[in-house]
Order: C-alpha cells, then structure tokens, then sequence
C-alpha cells in the first residue's frame, strides 16, 4: 500500500546490494526483472519477504514490564500502547513495518507473478520458473494471512462476508488505490495462492536453505490457518499432509542448556525461517532489565522439562528468553515447525474424540522435551481435561512465536473467556475476551493516502 519508489535494475540483484535496493522507494517507471536467477534473488531477500508483523507479540501475555518507570522508557509508542491494549497503538509514529513490510512484500511478489504469467501463457513454467513461481505464490498468501489476521476481527464464519479484511492488491502498479475486501474474499485469495503454489512448487522440504517454500511449507501454513479459522477438521488433514512427509523432532536431551542460542538455523525441527520486524521488548537475550517472561507460563513447566532451560534464561528479578528457534536474529520466530504441526495434529484428535491417538502422538514430542528417563507418559482421562491439557503444552512449546495471541483470540471465540491484565504502577489494564482492541488500528498514514475505513477499537 505504501507508495515506495523503485527501479528494478539488474545491475541491483546482487546479493549484497539487495537490502538497500528493497529500501528504496518506487515510482511508476518500474523496469521489470526477467531472468528467473533475478526473481530467485527476489525472494531470498528475506529482510522483507521473511518478516511478520510483531504486533501479536507486543500485545499477548507470554512477557510482563517489571514497573511503570520502565514502561514509560519503552523505545517506541507501539511498544507502549500494544502492552496496554490503547485505543491508538501508533501514538502519531508513521511508516509502520508491521504494515508496510507485508505489503511491500507483496508488491514484489505481484511484480514476479506478472512476469512469470507472460512466459507461462507463451511456453509454460517449468523446472525452476514453475518453483519460483509457486514460491511467489505461496509468500503473497503468507502476507494476506498476517495482515487479514491482525488487522481484521477474528474469524468467525457467520460474519466473515460482512466483516472488513483488507486491501488485496493483485497487481503490481502503485497508481491505485484499493479498499478493503471482505474476510471471505481475503481468505479465498489466500487459500488460491496457496493452493495453486502447490501446483509449481518444486521441493518436499525442508530445503537445507529454510528460507524457501516448499510443498511442506504450503501444508504446514494451511494447518495454521484452519486451526486459527477454527476448521479443525482440515487443519488436521494439512497436519497430517506434513506428517506423513516429514516428522523429525529434535531431542532436547542433546541441545546445550547453557548456550544462550541453543538452536542453529537448519535444525531438523524447522520447516520455514520467519521472524518479526524488530522491537526492543519482544526481543530475544534481552538485557534491559525491565522485561521479562510471564510467570505463569514459567511455573508450567516442571524441573525436568527441558523446555524451561533451553528457552529461558533465569536472571536476576525474573525470566528472559535465549536466541529464538530459528537459531539466528533477536526476534520472535514466527516460521513453520514440526512441533507446532503435531500440536495441531493432537488437538484436533482431542476434537473430535480420539484421545488415546492423540495421547500416543503427544509421547512422541514430550520424549524429546524432557530429561531422559524422567518422563511420565501421558494419560488423557476425557476429552474436556484432555483438551486442557493439550492447550498447556501449546503455550509451553511454542514460545515466542506470535502464536499466543492467535490462540486467544480463537479461543475467546469458543467460549473459553481468557481475560488479560496488566499491572502498572496502581492501575489494572484489563482486555476482556473477544474486545475490538483485538483488532489492531490501521496506520494513520494508510487512512490519510488511500482513504479506506479504519478499525474500531
């Protein structure tokens, strides 16, 4: 949405001049690339291509600030007003990356699409143009999901053709404006892509390279996405599409617990690297001192749970988190695993009634999470305690992960009325279940330039 000027020369692709390119703003005289090896470069710039939005994060409760002083010294209004859930989260601060970056993301991948259809019409995709195209593909649906997510209401599919999404921009001129779609029509532009890069895309998966899509990487993102639309019954038939093609899981017992980046960035856990644009308080091995893991989270876990070990460091006055899962940045990850997928695969067992599967199948992660010869297999006793259950280790497993907030989200919706609270100085912020505050505002500059209706929060 943001009118950024660029020309797409080809003397710009290579890769270290890549970052400073894609920084750049474009004008309507847009020189096109047209060597696959250039859209290839494209899309391995995942300094854009690879970011999310961090606002999840920022205003979940997986952390807490230890005082209002603090607070108050947070580097940005973003950082303050998302923790306490503020009508306006921008305090005024324009060119929002949480924004911005999503949709530059797609003005690229429509810039590659546009040049690959008019080979596709002369003579066909093939080989790597037919991969490439699929990748494209499948990050332009990556995009929609997150800003449709965030800056739409959770989904609920007696309103979904009523409520707001956002712009879907198909094209990759600048000179146009475009309103908001509905929920409807934004979830069937992503499943399309999605669905169609499956039909290019070249690899399995994972790739020794996780920064590119694969056929695993499409499956693993429907799983999310039906989980979070509440459609158990296909998430767990995209689960089980990644499961019965690849299921490694890395024993903790073999990871070091006083490495501060215990993970390294090809593990056999990983499907996809993402991270977030970069905040000071949703950063990992932060060292200011004010914010810390939530302490209800960190009393979940028990001593020989690994996971308490490997992902946290216990300082002075409080948790923090180590380097992230992606083994690599200071920012929450928030790519495509294995362990999510088989957490998504045992709650929608749960589901629908199969608990004896899915307690077997939860075995299988949490014997790889605790110290050797401590773990006491699970037991699911029904199907409400069981569910309960598998929700705890949801939030114990995918830590940091801009998940959470999700999670809540599509749970409000079910009736589970999990309320937020923060404590700051003597007043209590509270979020209650299923507020509009759930829905982020659109950036102020995004309104001022292309007049499309804001959120009520």
């Amino acid at each position: 949405m943001k009118k950024i000027t660029i020309v797409l020369l080809m003397g710009l692709f290579s890769v270290s001049c890549s970052q400073d390119f894609l920084s750049e703003r474009p004008n309507s005289n847009i020189l096109a690339p047209t060597r696959i090896a250039d859209f290839q470069r494209l899309l391995d710039n995942f300094e854009i291509l690879g970011v999310s939005s961090a606002l999840p994060h920022l205003a979940a409760d997986e952390y807490y600030i230890n005082s209002e002083s603090n607070w108050l010294s947070s580097r940005s209004a973003i950082e303050r007003n998302s923790y306490i859930w503020d009508e306006d989260i921008y305090g005024g601060e324009v060119d929002i990356k949480d924004w911005n970056t999503l949709y530059e993301t797609i003005f690229y991948t429509n810039s590659i699409i546009k040049e690959l259809d008019k080979i596709k019409e002369i003579e066909g995709l093939q080989g790597e143009g037919a991969d490439i195209y699929g990748q494209a593909l499948f990050y332009r649906a990556r995009a929609y999901y997150d800003l449709v997510k965030n800056f739409s209401a959770p989904f609920d599919k007696m309103t979904e053709n009523e409520d707001l999404g956002v712009p879907l921009r198909i094209d990759p001129s600048i000179d146009y404006t475009e309103k908001r779609a509905s929920v409807s029509e934004c979830y069937e532009r992503i499943f399309s892509d999605i669905e169609n890069s499956l039909r290019y895309l070249s690899h399995i998966g994972p790739l020794r390279e996780r920064n590119r899509a694969t056929k695993l990487a499409a499956f693993a993102q429907l799983s999310r996405i039906y989980l979070y639309r509440r459609e158990y019954d296909k998430a767990e038939q995209y689960a089980d599409s990644v499961l019965h093609r690849y299921d490694r899981l890395v024993d903790y017992n073999t990871l070091s617990l006083e490495a501060t980046s215990p993970f390294n960035f090809t593990h056999d856990e990983l499907i996809l690297y993402g991270a977030t644009g970069t905040y000071n308080n949703a950063g990992n091995l932060n060292r200011s001192g004010a914010v810390f893991v939530d302490t209800v989270l960190i009393d979940m876990y028990d001593f020989n749970d690994l996971r308490l070990h490997i992902y946290f460091i216990n300082n002075e006055g409080g948790y923090t988190v180590k380097r992230g899962y992606n083994g690599t940045g200071l920012t929450p990850f928030t790519g495509l695993a294995i362990d999510e997928v088989l957490l998504n695969k045992v709650e929608c067992l749960v589901r629908r009634g199969q608990i004896n599967d899915a307690a077997i199948l939860m075995d299988k992660l949490l014997l790889n999470r605790y110290r050797k010869g401590t773990y006491i297999k699970t037991v699911f006793k029904d199907k409400e305690s069981a569910l309960q259950q598998v929700l705890i280790e949801r939030r114990k497993e995918l830590v940091w992960r801009c998940l959470r907030w999700d999670d809540i989200k599509r749970l409000n919706k079910e009736g589970a009325s999990i309320v937020l609270k923060r404590n700051l100085g003597d007043k209590e912020y509270i979020l209650e279940p299923n507020s509009p505050r759930y829905v982020f505002n659109i950036p102020q500059d995004e309104i001022n330039r292309s007049g499309i209706v804001q959120n009520e929060r």
